[in-house]
This record gives structure tokens, sequence and C-alpha cells, in this order.
């Protein structure tokens, strides 16, 4: 056997501890990329109507950041959905005397509640969670990380 110098027992140590120390940055990237921190979404209050401003059984258009969305009075909740057809993106309209929201587009049609009762959507229309907080009707939006909403 032959005995080892300082600087090959030195380059030995350096080898294994810059190998042990990719070969663990390389786990630890790993493991971000399939477990990725998620943070909960961050949530804003919109004021978007005075309580009693619409009838039972009744719905309010409201234009949002470029969104058309609906805020319907259930009698003993509001509730407001999204204007866009879940079929295809097209827009619902409000139809008061039958109490429900009819798509042109392909005849899709959803109950006050927003379910699906007949044609081609596959789910309901979807719905923003909603408040009442002394007299006035607030809405939750989620902010999107470019600032924009909805």
């Amino acid at each position: 056997m032959e005995k080892e110098t300082r600087r090959e027992f030195l380059e030995k140590i350096f080898v294994r501890v810059a190998g042990l120390s990719a070969l663990a940055l390389t786990l630890l990237n790993i493991a971000k990329y399939i477990y990725p921190k998620i943070s909960p979404p961050k949530l804003r209050k919109v004021l978007i109507a005075k309580e009693g401003e619409i009838a039972p059984g009744e719905a309010k258009e409201i234009n949002f950041g470029g969104e058309l969305l609906f805020l319907v009075n259930l009698g003993k909740e509001y509730k407001v959905f999204s204007g866009t057809c879940t079929h295809l993106g097209c827009k619902v309209r409000w139809e008061g005397h039958k109490q429900r929201f009819f798509c042109p587009c392909h005849k899709g049609i959803f109950s006050s509640d927003g379910k699906v009762i007949s044609g081609p959507p596959p789910r309901p229309l979807d719905e923003f969670k909603v408040e009442v907080d002394r007299e006035f009707v607030y809405m939750w939006i989620e902010e999107k990380q470019s600032g924009r909403t909805i």
C-alpha cells in the first residue's frame, strides 16, 4: 500500500463533499418541484349592492373588471354568478319572467341558483362567495398574481 499524501486526501474530501452537496441540492429541487409550496389565495371583499336594491326573485347585471356577473336575490339569500356559460364561454342573460339564466348560443338553461336545467352546459354557473354586512351586499374575489381579479 502506498501512503496517501495530504494533497490527495484533501482532494478526495473535497470531491466527496462537492458530490454530496450537488446530490442534496438536486434532491431538494426535485422535492420542491413535486411538492410546490401552495399558499392560500388572497381574497378581497368588494361592495356590489345595497340590501333591498333588488327585489326577491330578480337579478342585477354587474360589470366587474370586464367580467359579466349577476347578483341574484333568492329571497332568503343573495348569490353572485358568472355571466359566462360553462359550455363554450358564451354570455348568458337573465330572464326575469322565467326566473332563469339563458344562453342563446346553444340553448343552455340555468335555474336562478345557477344549476343546469337543460342544454349542453356540463356544470352549473361559476359562483362567488357573498356576504351581507350592515345592509350592504359584498362578494369575495380572488386576487390573481398579475394584479387582475377574477
